[in-house]
């Protein structure tokens, strides 16, 4: 199977044990331990986007019992390196807040990921390509597509694949089977079931006096490059890194608190630098509340359907 093949696989009414996950992906199968066998009912949820809402989604699914698999494109461009899994894609794993996220570049690797039982896998592979050859219960997009119009992820025939979709745009029925409330608010992390989530609002929150202009966003797309690292100081004006040859600046003085990674592939438009004018480089680490928040609802919404444990997603 190349990257990207294949279509949904008929799912099934309960999860795979990973045994037969190993075996379905060619990997070979030893006897299961004790704890192999306690671990090895976990269901299986595709989760697509690896900038901090999609991390902090797998993230929560791991500690709720899920075997997680983040999905996305090779040289992901998500600034905000210090709250995700992004640099899994670069540097093989990373670390968020206690849990470590191990990078596949096969689909057969995943499995073995998931027979450890203590991480997160990580992926370029097309999640129908992924749904393909583990048969996940869920699939949830954090890719949060601002302006565009979301995906269908909800297939056209009757199935128990559960869909979620995170960001506005997203209709119940239409796209997904559920969506969750992303923008900050009494809402943020609402479970929607019936009708839509709420249409983009334009405006990021102000962070430390500063909205939309602690920000860089690419004026083209290409290859950024950078020296820089986050969590590291910066002065308004002073060079950051550069697409394609040309300079980029820190918007204003502060710490790093987003920087696309060395050789990350950007689109016009994409956020590339974020400035935290507060200055503390320990708030450019782990969980935020809003990603934290959102997860939560998507855990929540999974228990209300049964696809993750009540006792588990407590």
């Amino acid at each position: 199977m190349s990257h990207g093949a294949g279509t949904l696989a008929a799912m099934l009414d309960t999860p795979l044990t990973f045994r037969a996950l190993l075996k379905r992906a060619g990997a070979p199968v030893a006897a299961m331990t004790r704890r192999e066998r306690a671990r090895a009912t976990r269901p299986v949820v595709a989760v697509l986007g690896a900038g901090d809402v999609g991390s902090a989604v797998a993230h929560a699914l791991h500690l709720a019992g899920c075997a997680a698999v983040l999905i996305d494109e090779a040289d992901p461009p998500w600034p905000r390196r210090g709250m995700a899994f992004t640099d899994a894609w670069y540097v093989g794993t990373a670390e968020l807040a206690g849990i470590t996220a191990c990078f596949c570049a096969s689909v057969r690797s995943i499995p073995v990921v998931f027979e450890r039982g203590d991480r997160v896998a990580a992926t370029t592979w097309s999640w129908r390509g992924v749904a393909a050859a583990l048969d996940p219960v869920a699939v949830v997009d954090a890719r949060i597509a601002k302006r565009a119009a979301p995906a269908r992820l909800k297939p056209h025939e009757p199935s128990p694949l559960v869909t979620v979709g995170l960001g506005p745009g997203y209709r119940v029925g239409e796209h997904v089977d559920v969506a969750i409330e992303t923008a900050w608010g009494d809402r943020l992390g609402a479970i929607v079931t019936e009708g839509g989530t709420k249409p983009y609002e334009g405006e990021p929150r102000p962070l430390g006096g500063a909205s939309r202009e602690r920000f860089v966003y690419a004026a083209r797309g290409g290859r950024f490059n950078t020296q820089r690292k986050i969590g590291g100081a910066v002065s308004a004006g002073e060079t950051v890194g550069s697409l394609e040859g040309i300079a980029i600046a820190a918007p204003l003085g502060g710490v790093l608190r987003g920087l696309s990674a060395r050789g990350a592939r950007v689109t016009p438009g994409q956020k590339i630098v974020e400035v935290d004018p507060r200055g503390d480089a320990s708030t450019c680490f782990g969980l935020g509340e809003r990603p934290r928040r959102i997860a939560a609802g998507v855990v929540e919404a999974l228990a209300v359907r049964g696809v993750v444990g009540a006792t588990t997603a407590a």
